[in-house]
């Protein structure tokens, strides 16, 4: 199956990870290679694909957005169709940009096209399901699980699927989906749906074999 370096972002802006996830991505053949966002000024050599979590970028945004050398690595290969998952923060750093507390908008990697504010109480809290509309990263009748906790919002949430909350049976559409990308708020739970691990791990399989011919 051959191994693939898996560029996580992992600092004090974005440190939400279910355990379980890494391990179950090191089980797909993933090897993990953690990055800083902050510090570092390009993604690890050699990644196949790219794992943004959840964290607290808004508390950061103002060095987050002056790190020009990451974002525009990031750009650069989120546009050459690396693959990438971010979820919630990850998300956050995605978009155009992001409020700080005090109202500041700091420009992010503007890969999605929707800035990111601050509201004044949760916008959306608690367990979900979350099945994939396009069929790009899950298969018919596969849903996988997560979770929402954030109060900051983007204008733009997507719609690639469809969400479900576990509490009241409620449902919306939301998350950026793509051929190479999955980007919004939940954050995802891998152990309830594999298949979206194994999805992943075929996209960064694929990336590396048309990067090589």
């Amino acid at each position: 199956m051959g191994s693939l370096k898996l560029a996580a972002a992992y600092d004090a802006a974005f440190c939400f990870y279910y355990g379980e996830n890494l391990r179950a991505l090191e089980r797909a053949g993933f090897e993990i290679a953690y990055f800083s966002p902050l510090e570092d000024r390009s993604l690890p050599g050699g990644a196949s694909g790219i794992y943004l979590g959840g964290g607290y970028p808004e508390l950061h945004a103002e060095r987050l957005s002056g790190n020009k050398e990451m974002i525009g690595d990031i750009r650069r290969c989120v546009s050459d169709k690396m693959p990438v998952v971010a979820e919630c923060g990850g998300f956050m750093y995605l978009t155009d940009s992001i409020s700080d507390g005090d109202g500041q908008r700091h420009g992010m990697c503007g890969l999605i096209d929707t800035p990111c504010g601050k509201k004044d109480r949760l916008v959306r809290f608690g367990y979900v399901e979350i099945s994939d509309g396009t069929g790009l990263w899950l298969s018919k009748g596969e849903s996988i699980r997560g979770h929402e906790f954030h109060y900051y919002d983007a204008e733009d949430n997507g719609e690639g699927a469809l969400i479900r909350k576990a509490s009241s049976g409620k449902q919306y559409r939301e998350v950026h989906i793509s051929d190479t990308m999955w980007a919004g708020w939940p954050h995802l739970y891998f152990r309830s749906c594999p298949g979206f691990v194994r999805s992943f791990a075929e996209k960064c399989r694929r990336y590396n074999k048309d990067r090589s011919t």
